[in-house]
């Protein structure tokens, strides 16, 4: 199961941010595509035990779900898709140039103090 590993990097991300800013991570929102394989249930559990005893317990993990979009090689339709299984809506084919979907990423962590920081990279 790697939903724990990736909750000790973001669990990384965010000390490294609380300690920047001098305060302590309330939530953070991950970005997370179906191509990254995590299953968002599993990284909530991971979360849970990663940051027991830590400044993080008690944070929100927030996951926000980033479809698969593609462009179809042999047809030009785009497609989007929230499973990991992608083939042309149009034409069926699995040709297909990944535009989205492989995300895995912290875009926002919320601090005690109300201040949200954001990474709009």
């Amino acid at each position: 199961m790697h939903e724990y590993s990736i909750a000790q990097y973001i669990a990384t991300i965010l000390s490294d941010v609380a300690q920047e800013h001098g305060s302590r991570v309330q939530a953070a929102t991950v970005a997370v595509g179906p191509m990254s394989m995590i299953v968002p249930e599993l990284l909530h559990e991971a979360w849970t035990a990663v940051t027991y005893g830590s400044p993080l317990q008690g944070s929100e993990l927030h996951i926000e779900h980033v479809p698969v979009r593609a462009t179809c090689q042999e047809c030009g339709h785009q497609t989007e898709s929230f499973t990991p299984f992608v083939k042309c809506e149009a034409c069926g084919s699995l040709r297909l140039k990944l535009a989205s979907g492989h995300e895995l990423q912290v875009v926002e962590a919320e601090l005690e103090d109300s201040e949200a920081v954001s990474d709009e990279s």
